[in-house]
């Protein structure tokens, strides 16, 4: 949808020249009649935007409006889509896009960054009819308190309407690499009009994805922390992982700590949860309250049995611990299988070193620059060096 505006326009008055005109008044004469016929060209033009279609089968995000320099100019295919099918970029009502036709369809690039806010740019009726008290949509609200984000040299942002973004940038003292996601703005600058700085500690919910540089934590409830080098650190009011139909697996090369003020690990079915390497065999832990029991009973047993001879009530009290004790025993009372071990006993089996399979693709290219590359082991080889191994 390109469009042209005249430069000049020109008429007789504007261009009087006698019957004996001199060079130069021929030559200023000749430069304002192509100076008049000259056009500036414009590939795209501003639009206002007076409905946004939400969720349409056929014209989701399409908008409809009127052209702010020409408003008679017809929409051509009836509403201006977007342009991009995988980013979409809602605009609100009164705000303007940048619009351009392909093939007799109009469609739009962008919004215009009319106030330099990233909650909304909305001038209603610049394109010429003005509506009072015009809203930006049906649930859209205005917020003024939203800041831009702060940047560094060389940053890419994306930013929300809402105090969310990703930032794709570095850590200007070593130029290391990191990625900001951010969602909910810290409230301390709810009052400032400034750019505002990603704070893991107070906005609302952030994932920091960083390389080497420190990120400081902090939670009233411990001590505060640091996360140092290749990191990735997550911080809201509340974290939920949750597995659906799988299994979620956490490994630490040094320790795993888990910090709260109560830790409850529930497991739905007997043994089922299991502490040490899951290659060894399990044994039950101790039943604290029914091992106490036993070592009861059996302590009573003991005291009872001096007294058998001259106390026949002695002796029964005996014959009734014991007969509890032998229960507990072979029920194995004393014995929590809700919550197993590895066998300590049990000494894992090393596994061989897997020798690096061979890559043609390598090696072709290694060959085409004169590299000599060692011969390929046989699997007679391979299987020899695996038992030596083993």
């Amino acid at each position: 949808m390109s469009t042209r505006r005249k430069r000049t326009t020109l008429s007789d008055k504007d261009i009087p020249l006698s019957r004996l005109a001199r060079p130069s008044e021929i030559s200023s004469y000749i430069k304002k009649l192509i100076n008049a016929s000259l056009y500036d060209f414009y590939e795209s033009e501003a639009f206002e935007v007076k409905e946004v279609i939400l969720n349409d089968v056929v014209n989701h995000g399409a908008v409809m409006g009127t052209f702010i320099d020409s408003p008679n100019q017809p929409i051509l295919g009836d509403v201006v889509l977007p342009l991009m099918p995988h980013i979409t970029n809602i605009p609100l009502i009164g705000e303007h896009v940048v619009v351009t036709e392909y093939n007799r369809q109009h469609y739009y690039t962008s919004i215009i960054n009319r106030k330099n806010s990233p909650n909304e740019n909305s001038q209603p009726g610049a394109s010429g009819i003005y509506e009072k008290d015009t809203k930006y949509g049906k649930t859209f609200q205005r917020n003024t308190k939203i800041s831009r984000v702060n940047v560094n040299e060389g940053d890419i942002v994306y930013e929300g309407r809402f105090g969310n973004s990703i930032k794709l940038g570095s850590n200007p003292k070593n130029q290391s690499p990191n990625i900001r996601i951010r969602a909910g703005q810290d409230t301390q600058y709810d009052t400032i009009n400034i750019p505002a700085k990603e704070n893991i500690n107070k906005d609302g919910s952030s994932i920091y994805l960083s390389t080497n540089e420190t990120i400081s934590i902090f939670n009233p409830n411990f001590p505060n922390a640091k996360v140092d080098g290749n990191s990735i650190a997550i911080s809201s009011d509340k974290l939920f992982l949750n597995g659906r139909d799988g299994n979620i697996n956490i490994r630490a090369s040094k320790k795993l700590l888990l910090e709260a003020d109560e830790v409850f690990i529930h497991a739905k079915k007997g043994q089922t949860i299991k502490m040490g390497d899951p290659r060894a065999p399990m044994i039950p832990t101790a039943n604290g309250p029914k091992l106490f029991e036993l070592i009861s009973s059996l302590t009573k047993v003991l005291l009872g049995i001096p007294q058998m001879a001259a106390n026949p009530k002695a002796a029964a009290d005996v014959a009734k611990g014991t007969k509890d004790i032998v229960s507990q025993v072979k029920n194995k009372e004393f014995l929590n299988t809700q919550v197993v071990t590895a066998d300590p006993k049990f000494k894992i089996p090393e596994i061989p070193p897997i020798p690096p399979l061979p890559d043609p693709e390598a090696e072709a290219a290694k060959l085409a620059q004169g590299v000599k590359i060692p011969k390929k082991p046989s699997l007679d080889n391979l299987k020899k060096r695996t038992e030596e191994l083993l």
